[in-house]
This record gives C-alpha cells, structure tokens and sequence, in this order.
C-alpha cells in the first residue's frame, strides 16, 4: 500500500519505484530459470552473476520504496471494504515487502558461499560479511533452497497482486489504480 496523493493517484516517486520494480522482477525471474538450465558452465555464470547484480539493484529500490512508504504513509483499503479484505491486503503487502529483502539477502548468502565477485555493475563491490566454511555446504543449501522456495512465493504473489490490480477498478469501481472505474 502506498501513499496517494490528494487526487487519489500515487505520487510520482511511489509510481517510479513501483514500476521499476515492476519491470526488474521479471527479469530476475528470468534470468534465474535460465541460469539454471544454460548449457555452459561461462554462460550459466554470467546469467547468474547478471542476476545477483540485478538483485542487488532490487535491495536498493526496496529501501528507497520503503524509505517512502515510511516517510509518507501508506494510503488505506478502500472505504467499505470488509475486515477480511483489509487483512489480506496488509499481509500480501507485508509478504511482497518480506519476500523482496530476504531473496536478495538469500542471494547474498549464496553468492558469498560460492565466493563470486561481489562487484554491482562495476560500480561498487559489496564487503563480505561472513566467511563461508571450505567444508561445509549446508549454509550455502539452507540459502539456495530458501531462495528458490521465497522466488517461487513471490512469483504467486506477485501475480495474485496483478489480477487484484486488474480486478478491483473494473469489478468493484474501487479507483484503487487512481482512476475511476469505466
């Protein structure tokens, strides 16, 4: 839920960051699947490292999402909406919010524990915050599964936000996207 502005549109910060979002999370989702079944060890891992850097671009529009929502409020379920309905969107919103931090910190595990460069973009080089052990893979286990398990939750959600997006001006008139319903 995020702030709106007096004509019950977002703010154009709040729509920025939305969209960016937006247009990030496919991709991830992309690049991640395909990581996974490239033939080639080279390509697997520049899809892979595409993906941890994109990943880490995603932490950063989380924050600064965040930082928004906090600073500004977020705006509220439409009036008369019922209690369950209320609830269900706090906790998708909430869940949404979760999930896009604990991937990327996931991701982070997993990609220290492989010991990857931790450049984004060539711009910057992130400190690693722990030494993963030369013999043990269970940390890096533990990440990858939660990482899979929370990518395929977002991916639920996320399209379950979509339909509900969708859904809501049209059937229920609610100008929940700023606009009155045709």
């Amino acid at each position: 839920m995020i702030e709106a502005s007096s004509a019950g549109r977002h703010r154009f910060p709040a729509r920025l960051l939305h969209w960016a979002v937006a247009l990030v999370l496919p991709i991830q989702f992309l690049l991640g699947w395909l990581s996974e079944g490239v033939p080639g060890q080279q390509a697997g891992f520049f899809l892979l490292r595409l993906h941890y850097q994109l990943g880490m671009l995603l932490v950063l529009l989380m924050v600064l999402r965040l930082a928004w929502c906090l600073a500004r409020g977020t705006r509220g379920v439409r009036a008369g909406a019922s209690a369950w309905h209320r609830r269900l969107v706090v906790c998708v919103h909430g869940a949404l919010y979760a999930l896009m931090f604990l991937l990327p910190i996931s991701g982070y595990v997993i990609w220290v524990w492989m010991q990857a460069p931790m450049d984004v973009f060539g711009w910057f080089d992130l400190p690693r915050v722990f030494v993963a052990p030369a013999d043990d893979e269970t940390g890096r286990a533990l990440a990858w599964y939660l990482h899979i398990g929370c990518g395929w939750i977002l991916i639920g959600l996320t399209l379950g936000h979509v339909v509900a997006a969708i859904w809501h001006p049209k059937a229920r008139g609610s100008g929940l996207r700023g606009r009155p319903a045709p």
